[in-house]
């Protein structure tokens, strides 16, 4: 019985594993990030809208047209800024994500705006 729960759990670990090494980052860093700011509060939250450089835009189009489908994270460092799935190309040149208080939106912001790491920058693994 024993053998038998090991073999089901190796094999609900195998998907999971498998994500765990293809899961790419994309790291914002000082090159890519323009601007950010903290919007007024809305009903998902205090946002924080973030204006990537035009090397940072083309970087994170590309990354996310490639990359449709799978899990998106955005990093700042060894923060995690944003995770959620890719649906579609991201061309537009802007992030943004809701935060549930507006301390921890102001704090984030306060990270963008500060001096962000010359890297890593863009997509790692």
């Amino acid at each position: 019985m024993a053998i038998m729960t090991l073999i089901v759990f190796i094999l609900g670990a195998l998907p999971a594993i498998g994500l765990a090494e293809t899961e790419q980052h994309f790291y914002l860093c000082s090159s890519y990030v323009e601007t950010s700011a903290v919007g007024e509060q809305t009903a998902l939250g205090w946002p924080v809208y973030i204006k990537l450089t035009a090397v940072g835009s083309r970087s994170f189009e590309a990354y996310t047209e490639a990359n449709v489908g799978t899990i998106l994270r955005i990093m700042v460092g060894s923060r995690e800024f944003e995770r959620a799935t890719i649906r579609a190309p991201i061309s537009t040149g802007s992030i943004q994500r809701a935060f549930e208080s507006q301390d921890e939106a102001l704090a984030w912001q306060g990270t963008l705006a500060g001096k962000l790491p010359a890297a890593p920058c863009g997509i790692r693994n």
